[in-house]
């Protein structure tokens, strides 16, 4: 026992000793990445005070301030003192995008940062120079994933059609490199006209990979895009990736359509589908209450999948389920089901012990009816 103790201290001792020389390192490699420089710190605020006063900055700040900013310490010297002013950040903008010759060619840390500095820029008064834009992209060729995402936070926040679709190009290059949630919820950010956006990716859809197409299909589900036809499309496409055909499966699940109700309908009427297609598809029907629906539904309580059959008894309650239908699923006699049952109504106390004491009633018939068939059985053998 001792030794075991001893053991387990040395561990902990060793864990403590990495983590101190983990963080020394680490800060260290910060700070030499963004350090601060307090002289020119001050002369930053000096500068922004006549210019307050004045107008402008005075002829040898103008003049040495690009030199100045071409070092990554000066550069955070300088957004620490005015990220938190919108007017006086912007008196900066021309100089910080002037920077980028020097720091295309810095490390990837130093390129993460600045990429993460022209991403805070408001673009909605004033656009990003087409110029500008054009080699900052050469930052999506980048080995780093911290420089990767925050140029395409950059792009998002400029709101160019043509870049973000110019950015899907290097997306498509690099697959598995930009993780899909990511992508999709920099997308929502993007300060674009969606209805156009959108238009633009729906003309473009079939030439783009498996996973763009997965990510664009929960984008336009987000936005509320009218994707219905192309979603049907690939539903019934069998050459179209079953992950795509997922993904717009889901999409009827929050825009409800006639034509993918039937679909559905049919997918639960063939025993041999595909269970996370019949998961899905109850998760959509579950928009309609009419009886067709519901019987189908019921149907899929005892499924021998557990996902189908949760999601049939959650689609159920969700459509407020009656007693007289509670009951109609416990005639079962369906464990499984019971048990999805008081999980759903695990709330409702009436409900729960109706459920528990029908079940144990349902099971003492039973156990009467077996014990009276097993009483006439003896004594029919016996020649009674």
């Amino acid at each position: 026992m001792n030794i075991v103790i001893e053991i387990y201290m040395i561990i902990c001792v060793m864990l403590l000793l990495f983590d101190i020389v983990f963080l020394i390192v680490k800060n260290k490699k910060i700070s030499s990445v963004r350090p601060k420089n307090t002289a020119f710190e001050s002369t930053i605020s000096r500068e922004l005070e006549q210019h307050h006063r004045t107008g402008a900055f005075s002829e040898n700040f103008v003049r040495t301030l690009p030199k100045k900013l071409s070092k990554t310490k000066n550069m955070v010297s300088l957004l620490s003192l005015v990220e938190d002013n919108p007017e006086e950040k912007e008196l900066f903008r021309s100089y910080i995008f002037d920077q980028f010759d020097a720091y295309v060619k810095k490390s990837n840390y130093e390129q993460a940062y600045y990429a993460y500095i022209i991403s805070k820029y408001d673009y909605t008064k004033s656009r990003v120079p087409s110029d500008f834009a054009a080699k900052f992209m050469q930052f999506l060729d980048s080995s780093s994933l911290y420089t990767f995402v925050n140029t395409m936070n950059a792009l998002y926040a400029f709101g160019e059609d043509y870049l973000l679709l110019g950015s899907f190009e290097k997306i498509e290059e690099r697959s598995g490199f930009y993780h899909k949630k990511l992508f999709v919820d920099g997308l929502l950010t993007a300060k674009v006209d969606f209805e156009v956006f959108c238009q633009k990716i729906l003309a473009h859809f079939d030439l783009y990979s498996p996973f763009l197409q997965d990510c664009l299909l929960d984008y336009f589900r987000m936005v509320g895009f009218d994707a219905s036809e192309l979603c049907l499309r690939l539903i019934k496409d069998p050459q179209a990736d079953t992950q795509v055909q997922y993904t717009a499966m889901r999409y009827f699940a929050k825009y409800p359509n006639e034509e993918a109700k039937e679909l559905f309908l049919g997918m639960l009427d063939a025993p041999d589908d595909q269970w996370l297609r019949q998961m899905l598809a109850i998760q959509s029907l579950s928009n309609y209450q009419d009886a067709p629906v519901r019987e189908a539904i019921k149907s899929k309580v005892t499924s021998p999948n557990w996902y189908v059959r949760t999601n049939a008894v959650r689609a159920l309650y969700q459509n407020r389920i009656d007693k007289s239908e509670v009951f109609e699923l416990l005639l079962l006699m369906d464990r499984y089901t019971t048990d999805a049952l008081l999980y759903q109504f695990r709330n409702d106390e009436e409900m729960s012990h109706y459920i528990t004491d029908t079940v144990q009633s349902l099971a003492l018939q039973t156990a009467e009816a077996g014990s009276g068939h097993a009483k006439n059985a003896a004594l029919a053998g016996a020649g009674v």
